[in-house]
């Protein structure tokens, strides 16, 4: 259905952006970690202005991450000792960051800037979803009459 279909993707393109490379799986490696420690080190983000080929190679990138990540989510899922995990998330992050700097015009330093940047401007998260939306392969919707 259409609706189901966009809720989808808006949830894909929200995980997109949601947070940096290396957050991420971090979060996943060390839950025990005390979360005000970086939330209090983050300066705020300074005003910084990506070209649209620096977007659409993080759109690239992102889309490559977000695979990883799910592919990489479910085996750690699976794992029940935390050695296995560990070695799971360590193998995610490198695989994230080969995806990411195998990107054109892209690398993991710019991918996080962006990220970041984008969480604290609205306008710039905008620009992000209507170029994640613009490149997303077409739904069931479009195959209907």
């Amino acid at each position: 259905m259409t609706l189901k279909s966009t809720l989808l993707k808006s949830t894909v393109i929200a995980a997109l952006i949601a947070a940096p490379l290396a957050p991420v799986m971090a979060q996943t490696a060390t839950p025990e970690a005390p979360a005000e420690a970086p939330a209090a080190e983050a300066p705020a983000a300074p005003a910084l202005e990506f070209s649209e080929e620096q977007l659409a190679a993080f759109v690239d990138a992102a889309t490559e991450v977000q695979a990883v990540q799910q592919d990489y989510m479910a085996q750690i899922e699976q794992v029940e000792e935390p050695e296995g995990k560990q070695a799971l998330v360590e193998q995610a992050q490198a695989e994230m960051a080969d995806a990411v700097n195998e990107t054109d015009g892209m690398d993991v330093n710019t991918y996080n800037e962006i990220g970041q940047a984008a969480q604290a401007d609205p306008e710039l998260n905008q620009r992000i979803l209507a170029m994640l939306q613009e490149r997303a392969p077409a739904g069931p919707e479009t195959m209907t009459e």
